[in-house]
């Protein structure tokens, strides 16, 4: 069954477009910070050698997690998604969730290949220099499943599968970092770029006017405000360790100073991914302000003399 969007309400379109935008400037910050700063590059390679210094903890689980996410495993997601929209009969929000799946992922490649560069400013870094690797494409496989799941899924379990979900995304972003294939700034980006791709399919399903509205105001977790809470204190503590490795190059290249880096990473990855898991749950939220007539005050189609 679908309603029309609310008609001359632009509310909804105007959130979305504010949150979108905020990802995208994010997502600029963070490369420009964490690629094209001194202090970005400087802080990203302490953090990897930290992780090398942990890696023998954490080596087995990172990889098991990492070895989950392929190619396969997005297409299974792909299929997911498509199975509960035509469940659900919501053709528009299924096509805009696919988009975003595929969108996100082909962007993420494109950014990092191609259009995204990292100068070398003639420092001896644990990977390679000149290698970018903004954004990550493991959290942004992972990221960018879950935010498709949210377009498609009824409204009772939107909750429960962002919990999860965030939960899922932030445990491949940890690994990736863990394992050293990843700076903190590439799952940061992955996720920023998520949330931006979310932004232009629940635009778009808005827009289409064929939005499938739900039947009342789901009631808002009260975990969903300490996760904001969380997720501000966490970033905040992470930018303290980070500053503070940044004035001082000797506390930054011992092994203390690698690993409160890769600390201070992990908080970032983790305060990142829940500010922005919020921004989705209010995007899909927004997406679903649409009319709900009862059945008795449908139009009628005029009748013909």
């Amino acid at each position: 069954m679908r309603f029309e969007r609310v008609r001359g309400d632009w509310r909804p379109l105007v959130q979305i477009g504010l949150i979108g935008l905020v990802c995208v400037i994010g997502f600029v910050v963070v490369y420009l910070v964490s690629v094209r700063t001194m202090g970005g590059r400087l802080f990203g390679d302490a953090s990897l050698r930290g992780a090398l210094l942990a890696r023998p903890a954490f080596a087995d689980g990172a990889d098991s997690v990492l070895n989950v996410v392929s190619v396969a495993s997005l297409l299974g997601a792909v299929a997911l998604v498509a199975m509960i929209a035509l469940a659900r009969l919501a053709r528009v929000e299924g096509l805009a969730a696919v988009g975003l799946l595929v969108g996100a992922n082909v962007s993420a490649q494109v950014l990092k290949r191609h259009l995204l560069d990292r100068p070398d400013f003639g420092i001896q870094e644990v990977a390679p220099a000149t290698l970018n690797s903004l954004p990550s494409g493991h959290t942004t496989a992972v990221a960018s499943a879950v935010a498709a799941l949210l377009l498609v899924m009824p409204l009772r379990w939107r909750y429960p599968t962002a919990l999860l979900g965030l939960l899922a995304a932030t445990v491949v972003a940890l690994a990736t970092l863990s394992a050293g294939w990843h700076r903190a700034g590439d799952s940061m980006a992955a996720f920023l770029l998520v949330g931006a791709w979310t932004a232009i399919a629940a635009a778009a399903v808005l827009l289409s006017g064929q939005a499938q509205g739900p039947s009342g105001r789901p009631a808002r977790p009260p975990w969903i405000r300490w996760a904001a809470v969380l997720s501000a204190g966490l970033f905040v503590l992470g930018t303290l360790l980070m500053g503070a490795l940044r004035s001082s190059a000797t506390a930054r290249d011992s092994d203390i100073g690698a690993s409160t880096a890769f600390v201070a990473a992990s908080l970032l990855i983790v305060a990142t991914g829940i500010g922005v898991m919020l921004g989705i749950l209010a995007v899909v939220a927004a997406m679903g302000r649409v009319e709900h007539p009862p059945p008795g005050d449908r139009a009628r189609p005029p009748d013909v003399a």
